[in-house]
């Protein structure tokens, strides 16, 4: 279940119910999910969760990253985890 903050930004449940309605399609949510995530990083960054401490496989490439994009790239992935099952949020 998304955090209350999403349900109170206009944005963020315009995506949700993008993403809602595309979840079982058979040509998936991939673009619904990639937006999403990307909106709560760059408008909501303080409500982006802290780097995954445990057994992510992606927090210490994302972290070792120098160029300039990698702090966004990283956050959305952080944020995938406030709106996506944890087996699927991790996997980008």
């Amino acid at each position: 279940m998304p955090p209350p903050f999403m349900w109170g930004c206009p944005e963020c449940v315009r995506w949700l119910l993008r993403l809602a309605r595309k979840w079982a399609a058979p040509e998936g949510c991939f673009w619904e999910q990639l937006q999403t995530a990307r909106h709560i990083a760059e408008g909501h960054p303080g409500d982006v969760p802290a780097q995954h401490l445990d057994d992510c496989a992606l927090c210490p490439h994302y972290a070792r990253r120098k160029d300039g994009d990698a702090g966004l790239v990283w956050a959305q992935h952080r944020a995938r985890d406030l709106f996506m099952p944890p087996s699927l949020a991790r996997l980008m």
